[in-house]
């Protein structure tokens, strides 16, 4: 099954810093965004500043060279007017052509403010110009030509005009255009103009460009007089109302309408050709002035634009960087502040369940009488969910307390009956002792006298199992020294308590002393195992018990020649030897060895040290350290074990087991 290896801080982090990421990214794509926009704007302005201050220049330079072309080809040149146009426009492209590249490169490739027309003339200009010197081009393409070039111009222009940063600037740069385009329209009229006072029949397609082109500036700027703002608007009427206006006006109906008489007579022009030539001039200077002030107003107005677009860009993108921002710090601040909540959660929950649990248990154990009012858990982490988790785990921990004492209680009370089963067990097994003593000090016949020494031995077997109830139930056995005991006396009256005590062979022990409270327990500690030795092994065999003195202490060794252990189950059993488990149900269903858990329980309460090895001959040895803390002065005062535990009959030289021995039964594994 998958096992989740992120914690729950990664995942509240997580959780947290995604939509808090993708709000920053998205306050730093609109910041960007609005940069760029910006930047663009500002480049747009960059374009427009520079295109125009020489718009006018160039557009007047290619009007005034279309119309000397066309007068010339008409047969009436002015070449001192011809070639100071020529010379204009060249003046005006050399001029044109570095800001036509900055204004492209500031474009980004967005758009090409060149037009192809303007390209194309400005590469075939000296051929055009030849052509036009040598006749060798018809008026209407002459006219074409230089249209497309300024229609180019205009194209251009409004291009610039789609780029504006916001609608009132477009709007105003319509309104520029707008009169442009009027001023090419009057240039052309006057141009065409000039071609039929010059003699020229225009072509049914030239006549009729010449008929909308009057009938488009003638329209067009009473309409932007009327929608202008001043001083422009005033400007304009002004012109329209002027007396240059009426002439251009009344020599262009006259051309319109040329008729020849029907006796070839051309009837001459209202006014003098000098008057109109000079009203013209007048009408398209004023005409370029106006949109040179527009252009400038635009500019103006622009730049206003710009800059509020650059500061409205900067504080959006700002506010909106900083919105995302402080997104992110909120969102970092709550998950830190939920992972520290749940960290002192895990800290306060696990030193309930590692430190005070367990103490108040050990505490229960020892018999310590404690309240529970007191030892309740209180997390107080809010009403939230966290706060929630928190009384859970309160109410958990009470309940585990609650448990605790109750299992306890149960205990002490079982105990309690345990104990008292077994006190009661002694006490029939001391009366049955004293009886038997007794029986025994009047008996003279052999046969009967061994009969009683066998029940003696099954007595004071069972009198062991009486306390091994006792020790297992935590009490104390009846039996006590309050002086020292020789050690070769406890050992010998602890193979004494052993049903096949003939079995077992003692050597020499050392010439010590063990101090009084201690004998009972050693005794009961070396019988259950020189009972075990006995019982698992062979029954012809014997089980060798030895001393020596040691540097911390005395050794006692049991050793006998059975099968031996595992050594899994020996090492489980050494385990249990120096750190005895808690008694109880569950000790006795896992392990039926309730030898070695007294042995253990024994050990452990005077600091003894018990462990089984592999004998010599492949059985077990039981290695005892008695320390030397439980040892006494070689000149104390001792007392002597009872006669009746020291009746250990000595091998017979033959080395045959008694008759005793040999009537013994075995005690079943």
């Amino acid at each position: 099954m998958f096992k989740a290896r992120i914690g729950v801080r990664t995942r509240i982090l997580v959780i947290a810093f995604v939509p808090s990421v993708a709000l920053l990214g998205i306050g730093a794509g609109t910041a960007g965004y609005l940069y760029v926009e910006s930047r663009n704007a500002h480049d747009w302005l960059t374009v427009l500043s520079s295109t125009t201050g020489m718009g006018a220049p160039l557009v007047d330079s290619f009007e005034q060279e279309r119309m000397q072309s066309l007068w010339h080809e008409t047969g009436l040149p002015d070449p001192v007017a011809l070639a100071q146009a020529r010379t204009n426009v060249d003046q005006a492209l050399r001029a044109v052509a570095p800001v036509q590249q900055m204004a492209n490169a500031n474009a980004y490739g967005k758009h090409n403010y060149a037009s192809d027309g303007f390209n194309q003339l400005t590469d075939s200009l000296p051929q055009l110009r030849g052509a036009i010197d040598a006749g060798a081009l018809p008026i209407d393409n002459v006219y074409g030509i230089f249209n497309q070039v300024l229609d180019g111009i205009i194209t251009s222009s409004e291009a610039v005009v789609k780029d504006a940063p916001d609608t009132a600037t477009s709007l105003q740069m319509v309104t520029s255009l707008r009169v442009l385009m009027a001023v090419e329209s009057l240039s052309r009229s006057i141009a065409l103009t000039g071609v039929v006072l010059n003699g020229e029949t225009l072509s049914p397609a030239l006549l009729a460009d010449y008929r909308d082109q009057i009938g488009f500036y003638r329209t067009e700027l009473p309409r932007l007089a009327s929608q202008m703002a001043q001083p422009d608007a005033g400007v304009v009427k002004t012109i329209i109302a002027s007396p240059a206006w009426q002439q251009l006006a009344t020599m262009e109906d006259y051309a319109l309408h040329l008729r020849t008489s029907k006796s070839g007579v051309v009837p001459p022009p209202p006014i003098s050709v000098a008057d109109w030539h000079a009203a013209g001039a007048d009408i398209g200077k004023r005409m370029l002035e106006v949109w040179k002030a527009g252009s400038v107003q635009s500019n103006r107005a622009a730049l206003e634009a710009v800059n509020r677009t650059s500061n409205n860009a900067a504080l959006a993108g700002g506010g909106a960087l900083a919105i995302a921002v402080l997104a992110f710090v909120i969102a970092l601040l709550l998950a830190n502040r939920l992972i520290g909540r749940l960290q002192l959660l895990r800290t306060q929950t696990l030193a309930l369940a590692e430190e005070q649990l367990p103490n108040v248990t050990r505490r229960l154990a020892a018999g310590e009488q404690l309240n529970t009012a007191t030892l309740s858990a209180t997390l107080d982490f809010g009403t939230d969910e966290v706060g929630q988790v928190a009384r859970a785990f309160t109410q958990a921990h009470n309940a585990a307390i609650d448990a605790a004492v109750t299992e306890t209680r149960t205990r002490e009370g079982v105990r309690a009956v345990f104990l008292n089963i077994a006190h009661r067990s002694q006490i029939v097994v001391h009366r049955l002792l004293e009886i038997l003593d007794e029986a025994e000090s009047r008996q003279e016949d052999p046969a009967m006298l061994d009969t009683l020494f066998r029940m003696d031995h099954l007595a004071t077997r069972e009198r062991r199992n009486a306390e091994n109830l006792i020790i297992l139930g935590g009490g104390q056995p009846g039996r006590q020294w309050r002086r020292p005991v020789p050690l070769v006396e406890l050992v010998r009256s602890a193979i004494g308590e052993t049903l096949d005590y003939a079995r077992v062979q003692a050597a020499k022990m050392p010439e010590s002393h063990v101090i009084g409270a201690v004998v009972a327990d050693l005794i009961h500690l070396l019988a259950e195992l020189v009972d075990n030795a006995t019982a698992f092994s062979p029954p012809e065999s014997r089980v060798a018990v030895t001393g020596t003195v040691v540097g911390r202490g005395i050794v006692v060794e049991i050793s006998d020649q059975g099968m031996g252990m595992q050594p899994a189950d020996m090492d489980r059993a050494n385990v249990m030897l120096s750190d005895p488990p808690d008694f109880g149900v569950g000790t006795l269903s896992e392990d039926s060895r309730l030898g070695l858990f007294v042995v253990a329980q024994l050990a452990g309460r005077h600091g003894i040290s018990v462990r089984l090895a592999e004998s010599d001959y492949g059985g077990v040895r039981a290695i005892v350290l008695i320390p030397a803390s439980l040892l006494a002065a070689a000149d104390s005062h001792v007392d002597h074990l009872p006669d009746r535990f020291t009746r250990i009959p000595d091998p017979p030289a033959s080395g045959e087991f008694p008759s005793l021995a040999q009537q013994a039964g075995r005690r079943p594994r």
